[in-house]
């Protein structure tokens, strides 16, 4: 008589589930079909059904995924979902575990798209621990965008507006089209052998999917990885997202964004040691009105109680300590002074209105943008100079 095997249940969905695991198309998957009884529980996990004409399959969508798909299932939809088969719960239903959910009809590319994400992402190379703090302070910046760009105009702009001092080393690139990607990737290995650089910004205006391919290109991701100081991106509008802004230490909503993160306003920081400084000069002349106060308050008390063989004696000592008191406030107060004294001096010299005090100007368009360089203008183009005391309207006669 030959000997029977006899499996428990559970041995036997446990030889399922481990014959699924181990098929790997069923662990990463792509299935259309349309949604039917969509739920969700109180944690946030979403249910639903996959079906077709003759099948259906169990679906579940956990509440951390279902905050970054880009679509939640609806009953009636009809939609592409990503994920792994599994074997699943008390009834040991075959279940797909999703991880994505796509309207259908979007095509391959974000397919592709999506399959690169996930891919550079379990690398690590999205990671927060790899995200650095921006320096403080920024003297140098690169950029890399096209310098017929409205991105680059802007970051002129916005730099020349809240801190002169700050330069700008521009790394031209091509931004869309074919080649694009490439020639974002030389720019920023063009900017990895400059020296002295403290933040790179990537930027270009918003625009369609396809215009800002080259930023999510695997190449140009991994580029921005590598950078040896922070990276800003700063692609597109703000509801534009790329595989850069991933990659990048910092994503701006827009180029204009990214210099203002990267470059604070220096007469915000003089205004603020200016406030300090009536603060401290306030609380200094307030101790001392205090002090003397006391001093008051103790000789009267000595003509009102003490003996007057006594007062004399501690009228004099009273009047040592009062003065004793003063000198050493006095001294507080000149010694912080000085001190504020020296440091507004240092933040003057380093004022960017300085800048233009020592004979340097700034020269604006009719737009008021900052314009650095002469080709900016053709003869008959009206300027705006800016100098120490004031503004200028100037004319161009020509251009050497």
């Amino acid at each position: 008589m030959v000997e029977r095997k006899v499996l428990r249940v559970r041995d036997v969905v446990r030889l399922l589930s481990d014959r699924i695991r181990a098929i790997a198309e069923l662990r990463d998957v792509w299935i259309e079909g349309e949604v039917s009884s969509a739920s969700s529980s109180p944690q946030g996990h979403v249910y639903f059904a996959l079906k077709d004409a003759e099948l259906s399959l169990q679906c579940m969508l956990s509440a951390e995924r279902a905050a970054n798909v880009a679509v939640l299932p609806r009953t009636g939809q009809r939609v592409v979902a990503h994920g792994a088969l599994d074997v699943f719960g008390y009834r040991s239903v075959y279940q797909l575990l999703v991880d994505d959910v796509m309207p259908a009809g979007l095509g391959e590319a974000y397919a592709r798209l999506e399959a690169l994400r996930r891919r550079l992402q379990a690398e690590g190379l999205f990671d927060a621990a790899r995200k650095r703090a921006l320096p403080r302070p920024v003297r140098r910046i690169g950029v890399v965008t096209s310098p017929a760009g409205a991105a680059w105009r802007d970051i002129q702009t916005v730099v020349a507006r809240r801190d002169p001092r700050v330069e700008i080393v521009l790394a031209p690139a091509q931004v869309q089209g074919a080649g694009a990607a490439d020639s974002v990737i030389a720019a920023l290995t063009g900017l990895a052998m400059l020296r002295g650089l403290d933040a790179i910004v990537v930027a270009r205006g918003g625009g369609a999917p396809e215009e800002l391919a080259a930023f999510n290109d695997e190449g140009v991701v991994r580029a921005v990885s590598r950078a040896s100081v922070p990276v800003v991106s700063g692609v597109g509008h703000e509801s534009d997202t790329t595989l850069v802004d991933f990659a990048a230490d910092l994503r701006a909503p827009t180029p204009s964004v990214a210099a203002e993160l990267l470059v604070p306003d220096a007469r915000a920081g003089s205004a603020a040691l200016d406030r300090a400084m009536k603060r401290v000069a306030q609380r200094a002349e307030e101790a001392v009105r205090g002090r003397r106060a006391l001093v008051v308050s103790a000789r009267r008390v000595l003509d009102r109680r003490a003996p007057r063989a006594l007062v004399a004696g501690l009228r004099r000592r009273t009047d040592e300590a009062a003065s004793r008191v003063d000198r050493a406030v006095a001294r507080l107060v000149a010694s912080r002074r000085g001190a504020l004294t020296s440091a507004s001096r240092r933040l003057e010299a380093l004022s960017p209105l300085n800048v233009v005090a020592r004979g340097y100007a700034i020269v604006e368009d009719t737009e008021g943008r900052v314009r650095t360089s002469a080709r900016a203008f053709k003869t008959g183009d009206s300027a705006r100079v800016r100098l120490r005391d004031g503004r200028l309207m100037t004319r161009v006669e020509d251009v050497e």
